[in-house]
């Protein structure tokens, strides 16, 4: 049985190609399997292998969550429209920089209903480090994925989680 482990993803530049989403208007429609426009005809992309890795870290264990600095009402609307939004077991997604609390949040709420994740148990995954020193100094050492730099696509990604995380029962992306 594989322990469960926190899998928090940022959005912007991580998950689809855009960098600032808020600042993309709803409403949002569908183009094609992996864009969508909103009325200003502003495309986003999906990173398919952004999908693929978070499907196969949930087939290995993780709960997961988004972890994004946008608003949420646009990134809900965002996650519907391209049909991902079941994807996120969690949403920690706000408007404001503090993701180092929203992650506290959610590891003491999981505690409070019985699943106890180690923040070396915690994999955050984003594209740029700023919010690291913050998480650092008030959630712990927890696994941090730069991707596209630390980490150069997500098969990468997936080593470094089957290396730091996961046990010898996994399945392979």
């Amino acid at each position: 049985m594989i322990r469960p482990w926190i899998l928090a993803m940022d959005l912007d530049g991580t998950v689809w190609n855009h960098l600032n989403i808020s600042g993309v208007e709803p409403p949002y429609t569908k183009i094609d399997a992996t864009s969508i426009k909103n009325r200003d005809n502003i495309k986003i992309t999906l990173f398919e292998e952004a999908v693929k890795f978070i499907k196969w870290a949930r087939e290995n264990g993780a709960i997961t969550t988004t972890l994004s600095w946008n608003r949420r009402d646009y990134v809900d609307e965002a996650l519907e429209t391209f049909g991902i939004a079941g994807l996120f077991d969690y949403s920690s997604t706000d408007h404001t920089p503090d993701k180092d609390q929203r992650l506290l949040r959610l590891i003491n709420t999981l505690d409070r209903i019985g699943i106890y994740i180690p923040v070396d148990r915690v994999v955050y995954v984003d594209d740029r480090d700023i919010h690291m020193e913050a998480i650092k100094k008030n959630v712990g050492n927890i696994v941090f994925i730069n991707i596209w730099k630390s980490a150069k696509d997500y098969s990468d990604a997936c080593r470094i989680v089957r290396e730091r995380i996961l046990e010898d029962n996994i399945t392979l992306l």
